[in-house]
């Protein structure tokens, strides 16, 4: 495995959300594509854009949209499935490896506009197709569950989900590197691949700049899952994929009141934000942004955060102590992930997950490791495959 940051788990798995939720999984299409250029001038956007005219940019997200209108459910279905997949196998491992975690039981899926809300009849029957358990509620309901939500924000509707866990990605991505080299995996740190080269005979090779690797290595297949850098290197295979950066903020505030604090996920729809417990500790991801990484987090960003987690649980943390971050993640237009073979056939991809993915990209991992191996998966790969993309 070969990694260019210094340890797994340092860029977008970092600012993961924690939800490892079927019954929330949703292809990360962005909110009213074309009203989200007057949401530059709000307080509260749901998205951040940057300033001046993107072409390329609005011709993505009118892909997006254009999937959102006349893909949703269907892509929603897909979705469910592989993460219900990928949660399995997680609690499976957290399991067979006796692995620490923060899991906690229990999501609730918030819509504050009614069209969005317009889209749960669609949701509940991918719930329902899928056999997770779901319950619609509304906001007192919420609260005979989940005592500490003192939300006075208006909605339009809401899910509850049972079954589906909030949980600690990064400490379950440590543990799985331990577990992979008891295995014999070699990991390679502080390694960049600049270039993968197919090769005759079948092979490929990559050359590489690293302390301790040779330049260039040969190797019988190579799976790609470098987030943007994938589509930088397989354009020279003529392989193009339609990825978009975009910057995904987080904030992780201390616990004040635990009686106040909730215990269960909280996914606001509307914006995209996701709530998590993690013990004593409470993270806060989401918000989009379509502007150039930075080490300097926009204001927006941060007061939105903590101004969404204080909607719901207005008592529950010390929000003026938070510690924020951003992280680039790679996103297609339909919002869905994208795994296997490309056209050349040992290059496989692995990409697109977004920013609630976790469940999704361990039910890829394994359809993709089943098919790599010669063995049949155990789900449909369909609507994920490289092929797809070129059908769409």
């Amino acid at each position: 495995m070969i990694e260019r940051r210094a340890h797994v788990a340092e860029e977008a798995t970092f600012g993961n959300s924690g939800l490892l939720a079927p019954g929330m999984a949703m292809p990360l299409t962005l909110p009213g594509a074309f009203a989200t250029f007057a949401c530059r001038f709000k307080e509260e956007p749901r998205e951040l854009l940057a300033s001046g005219a993107d072409f390329v940019r609005n011709r993505w997200m009118r892909q997006t949209r254009q999937a959102q209108q006349q893909h949703f459910a269907a892509n929603k279905l897909r979705l469910s499935r592989l993460s219900a997949y990928g949660q399995e196998l997680t609690l499976q491992l957290q399991a067979h490896y006796n692995m620490e975690h923060e899991n906690g039981n229990g999501l609730f899926h918030l819509f504050r506009q009614p069209s969005e809300a317009a889209r749960i009849p669609q949701i509940q029957e991918a719930a329902q197709q899928c056999e997770l358990k779901h319950k619609a509620l509304d906001a007192e309901a919420i609260r005979e569950l989940e005592p500490a939500f003192s939300s006075e924000a208006e909605l339009a509707g809401a899910l509850y989900y049972p079954d589906d866990i909030a949980g600690n990605c990064v400490l379950f991505a440590k543990q799985m590197r331990n577990a992979a080299q008891e295995l014999g995996v070699s990991f390679h740190f502080g390694s960049t691949v600049k270039s993968v080269q197919p090769e005759f005979g079948g092979r490929v090779a990559l050359e590489i700049e690293s302390p301790h690797l040779s330049q260039r290595l040969t190797t019988d297949g190579v799976v790609l899952a470098a987030g943007m850098q994938t589509a930088d290197l397989l354009r020279p295979l003529d392989t193009p994929l339609p990825l978009r950066a975009m910057q995904s903020y987080s904030a992780l505030v201390p616990v004040k009141n635990p009686d106040d604090a909730p215990s269960m996920a909280l996914f606001d729809d509307s914006y995209k934000v996701a709530m998590t417990r993690l013990g004593g500790r409470i993270r806060i991801t989401g918000l989009l942004g379509f502007v150039p990484p930075s080490q300097t987090i926009p204001p927006k960003a941060l007061r939105n955060l903590l101004k969404i987690a204080g909607d719901y649980y207005p008592n529950a943390a010390n929000y003026n102590q938070a510690h924020f971050w951003s992280n680039t993640i790679s996103m297609l237009p339909s919002g869905m992930p994208l795994f296997g073979p490309t056209r050349h056939g040992n290059v496989f991809v692995n990409v697109g997950h977004g920013v609630t993915g976790w469940a999704a990209a361990v039910g890829s991992a394994r359809v993709l490791a089943d098919m790599i191996a010669g063995e049949e998966p155990e789900m449909e790969a369909d609507g994920f495959l490289p092929r797809d993309l070129a059908a769409a």
